[in-house]
Formats: C-alpha cells, sequence, structure tokens
C-alpha cells in the first residue's frame, strides 16, 4: 500500500518533537511522528502496551547500549554508529565536546527535571514581532502544566539538597535561585513509600523514591521521572498520532507541490528499508546537532535550496561541568533526587558563577568493582552553564558535520574553569575536568529572528522562504539561556505548534 499524504510529519521525538507533535494531532491534524531510536522499556510504556523496547543501559549492557553514534575526532568517515538502539550520541571538535541523547522521549529520558525560564528576564523580547516575554508566558504555563511540574512540600522534600548540605558552610552557601524552579518528578507523597499510580491517560507509573538513584541520566524504568511520553505521546496516540520508533531521517525535499510540499527520505532502521513520506508541513526537531545536519545535508543534496544563516550563531550554553571527587567517609551524595540544586563561593566576585550538583546515575547498576562504586557515590557531578559568545558554526565538510567553536571568544568558560577549582581548593576535594566546554546543551543555528539579522526562523519556527517547514527545537533559541533550556525549548514548540494549529 502507498504512503498517505500527511498533513503534517515530525522529525525527532525531544522537548521540541512530542510536544509539537501531539497538539498537532489533538487538533486533528494526520500527524506522523519519527524517531530514529527506539521506545525504552519502562514500567509506562510496558502499560501503554508498547511491543517493541529496549532497556535503559545497566549491568554489563551498559557496555553496548550507552553510546549510539560517534561524531568527528578520529572515527572513520566522521561518524560511526555502534548501536542503532544506544542512549548517547558524542560530537567531538577542537573547541567543543557535544552530549546528545536518542529514543522516543529524547532527552525527557536523560535530564535532570529541571524547569525554570531563562536567566535574562528579557530573554525573548526583540527578536521578532510577535514573540515576546507576555507571548510567550502562557505556552510555557502550558508545557508546566502538561508535564505535570511541581515543587517539593515539607512532607516530601528530597534529601542530599545544596541548602541541606551547605546552609551553614563557611567557603560555599546555597545558590537560591531568582525565579520559579520547578521539577518533573512524580514524588512521593509518603517518602517512605512510594506507590504505584495510574494517571488520567491509563499509564502506569510509580512515584519517585530517594534511594535506589534510578532515575537520573540513564533513565527511569519506573516511570517517576515525567518524560515526554508518559505525558504528551501516550494521550496524543489515541487521538490518532502514529509513532514509528527506529526510523531515521536521511534528507527532505520540497516538491513544488501544494498538498504535498516536502517529501522526507527516512529508513527502516529494522529492515533496513528506504522510506519516502509526503506532507505539507514538516517540523524539524531532531535536537541541535540533528537538526542542523539535517537542513545542511538537504540543502547539500539540492532538495532545499540555500538557507542563509543557517549553522550560525551556535552556542554551548556555557556548558563546563566535571566531577567533584569529596571522598567524604560515610557519605552517599546519591539519595534524593538527581539534581541537589546551585551552589557560589561565598567571597566570589560578582555576579557570581552558579555550580549546579548532581549525582552519577544507577552507580549499582555499573560494571566496575563495588568499590569504585562506593566511592563515586561520595562525589558529585558539578556543572555551569552561561552566556557565551554564541558565535560558533556548524557546517557539512566532505560529508562531515563539523564545528567551529574558539572558547576564547567566550569568557564565560575560562571562568567556570577557575571557579570549580577553587571550590576544591576552599571546600576540599579533587576537581577532575578539562579546560574545553562540555555541552549536554547545543543551541541555535537556526536561529529565530528576522533574516537581515541573520536568523533563519519566523514567530511561528518556519524557515524564511520555505513556507511549511518549521524547527522547533534548542536549533532555534535566539540566544544562550544561561540556564537549563528545557522549559524554554518546551515553550517554543507550544508556540509553534499553537500557531500551526490556529
Amino acid at each position: 500500500m502507498s504512503e498517505p499524504t500527511w498533513d503534517a510529519i515530525v522529525i525527532g521525538s525531544g522537548f521540541g518533537g512530542s510536544i509539537t507533535a501531539a497538539r498537532l494531532a489533538e487538533a486533528g491534524a494526520r500527524t506522523l511522528l519519527l524517531e530514529r531510536g527506539p521506545w525504552w522499556d519502562t514500567v509506562p510504556t510496558r502499560s501503554m502496551g508498547i511491543k517493541s523496547r529496549a532497556p535503559f543501559p545497566r549491568g554489563l549492557g551498559m557496555l553496548r547500549r550507552a553510546v549510539r553514534t560517534l561524531n568527528g575526532g578520529r572515527t572513520p568517515g566522521g561518524r560511526l554508529t555502534l548501536n542503532k538502539r544506544g542512549m548517547l550520541e558524542f560530537f567531538w571538535s577542537p573547541g567543543m565536546e557535544v552530549i546528545c541523547s536518542s529514543g522516543v522521549g529524547g532527552g525527557s529520558h536523560v535530564y535532570s527535571a529541571v524547569h525554570r525560564r531563562p536567566a535574562a528576564p528579557d530573554y525573548w523580547d526583540g527578536h521578532v514581532e510577535g514573540i515576546s516575554e507576555d507571548s510567550m508566558a502562557p505556552h510555557n504555563a502550558a508545557f508546566l502544566a502538561r508535564i505535570q511540574s511541581t515543587k517539593p512540600g515539607d512532607h516530601n522534600r528530597p534529601p542530599g539538597t545544596s541548602r541541606e548540605r551547605y546552609h551553614n558552610h563557611p567557603a560555599v552557601e546555597p545558590a537560591i535561585p531568582k525565579v520559579d524552579v520547578r521539577t518533573g518528578f512524580l514524588l512521593p507523597e509518603d517518602p517512605d513509600a512510594p506507590k504505584k499510580i495510574t494517571d488520567e491517560n491509563g499509564v502506569e507509573r510509580w512515584e519517585t523514591d530517594y534511594w535506589s538513584n534510578d532515575n537520573g541520566f540513564l533513565g527511569s524504568p519506573s516511570g517517576a521521572k515525567s518524560s515526554l511520553d508518559i505525558r504528551y505521546l501516550a494521550p496524543a496516540m489515541k487521538k490518532g498520532l502514529e509513532v514509528r520508533d527506529l526510523t531515521e531521517v536521511r534528507t527532505i525535499r520540497a516538491t513544488g507541490e501544494a498538498d504535498a510540499r516536502y517529501e522526507v527520505e527516512a529508513r527502516d532502521l529494522r529492515r533496513g528499508r528506504p522510506q519516502r513520506l509526503r506532507a505539507r508541513t514538516v517540523i524539524v526537531a531532531a535536537g541541535t546537532m540533528n537538526t542542523l545536519r539535517l537542513l545542511l545535508t538537504s540543502v547539500e543534496a539540492g532538495g532545499l535550496p540555500p538557507i542563509p544563516g543557517l549553522g550560525r550563531r551556535f552556542s554551548g550554553n556555557g556548558d563546563m561541568r566535571g566531577f567533584w571527587d569529596l571522598n567524604e567517609p560515610g557519605t552517599d551524595l546519591t539519595l534524593g533526587l538527581p539534581s541537589k540544586g546551585g551552589i557560589f563561593l561565598r567571597d566570589a566576585e560578582e555576579p557570581r558563577v552558579s555550580i549546579g550538583l548532581n549525582n552519577l546515575p544507577s552507580l549499582d547498576y555499573w560494571p566496575v568493582p563495588r568499590k569504585w562504586r562506593e566511592r563515586l557515590k561520595r562525589g558529585s557531578v558539578a556543572s555551569a552553564m552561561g552566556v557565551d559568545a554564541a558565535d560558533g558554526v556548524v557546517r557539512l565538510e566532505n560529508g562531515r558535520l563539523k564545528i567551529d567553536f574558539d572558547p576564547a571568544n567566550s569568557p564565560i568558560y575560562a571562568r567556570v574553569y577557575e571557579t570549580m577549582q577553587q571550590l576544591a581548593r576552599e571546600a576540599g576535594g579533587t576537581m577532575r575536568m578539562g579546560r574545553r566546554p562540555s555541552s549536554v546543551h547545543p543551541m541555535g543555528g537556526a536561529c529565530l529572528g528576522l533574516p537581515e539579522a541573520g536568523g533563519v526562523v519566523d514567530a511561528a519556527g518556519q524557515i524564511h522562504g520555505l513556507p511549511g517547514l518549521h524547527v522547533a527545537d534548542a536549533a532555534a533559541l535566539p540566544a544562550p539561556t544561561a540556564a537549563p533550556p528545557t522549559q524554554s525549548i518546551a515553550a517554543w514548540a507550544e508556540n509553534v505548534a499553537a500557531r500551526l494549529t490556529a
């Protein structure tokens, strides 16, 4: 049977893709969501009746399931896929390392579930007509409501927070946010006895426990983390959304036809078969790196005309991270939620750099000697974000994706490095990190803005000059958020979807 022409094809199921696809399907559009990774094997997906599922990297399986693809460095051809069902993708360049994720639900399985707005209070103002802080407010609210973002109360406050640990420390103090910060976890009513619940969509999941350390960067098998497959895709699939996992899109081609303006060339990774899919509207939301790769490849192949500004204004969001090896006897820093909050050095110069603390995830399942696992529990992943110069360029060179980024142009990176080293000197332990930026929040390259200012997309996320082709993920963000960008990406996707359905 021939494929139908879809109202919309959405590429990628992270915060940009799942949200846009769900809202379109719920508005009655015939919508197809394509995801190159698998469904994950969780309590919720089992209750949803998903038959083909991949386990999260645990135990000896970490050796073959943790890594999907390696890009750059000395990899053959510049790109090497080790496992099409793997979870993480790595990009190397002289100026930056980038880590991305794969799988249905995208980054919602690997993020620390912190929801907050950008550091700048006027982040959305002044880029294009129709987008402002006021116009984005209802989209922020729509995301927080749908994902069921929450705050702990006195009865279920998680242990091990920075407020608890550093409230009276001589060198370090908690970083109290000046904006509303929420979390995307199903928090327990009774922390000593988490319960399995069935939500309004018939999806089963467990409340969060505070002792297993199995709800972090390597997924949440119990469903305690409010991932996109639970909160957006499950109800939308009941309204007709079709989700195809293990389907990798290779190129997009403009057809010139009114009812099927674009043809998407994809590959069924299970059977190795090509697919050609047609739609009036295509929304690209494959994650910043793969959104840029797909658009650049499609231009190079002649499927799309040149797109001015594409690949420029790329940012690592000021990301740097290290492992703070405290090694305090008798401590277990993995208890509680993955994110412990932020800290400041008490006597640092203003504006001070906030250092976020997270634990290494699922340590009891790592295939290393027990004494190493116990040692790692006495340390924290330290990270920081900030405003970099956003002057990077992502481009294709002989078919290889290249990141041109010079961290020397962005003083935030040297400042973060020195702050983290000073933290170890003043508060103890050893900070193990390199000087090269390491980003899990790449953004830009298809930025919101006017064409004459280097912008690639308009207020609806539509690429200038290409009606019906939209960008709904972090590639469209107009500047570094200098904060966890999840809520900003989600609000942008809610905006794109709202304009399309209108």
